[in-house]
């Protein structure tokens, strides 16, 4: 698994919160990694994407 960068890691925060992203450029490539999918128009964390957010969280703590 790679590390992801903080924008990257805000986006899959928002998708698992809300179901979406205002960050629309990185959908496709979350997808195509099989970080995210989505189900009928709501996107959703994959286990790979919690794995990843939960791995990543400890940079986001100081927001």
């Amino acid at each position: 698994m790679t590390d992801l960068s903080r924008h990257e890691l805000l986006a899959l925060k928002e998708i698992r919160l809300t179901g979406q992203t205002t960050q629309k450029i990185l959908v496709r490539q979350l997808l195509d990694q099989k970080i995210i999918v989505d189900a009928e128009g709501c996107l959703d964390l994959t286990s790979k994407g919690r794995s990843l957010l939960v791995r990543g969280s400890p940079s986001l703590w100081e927001i």
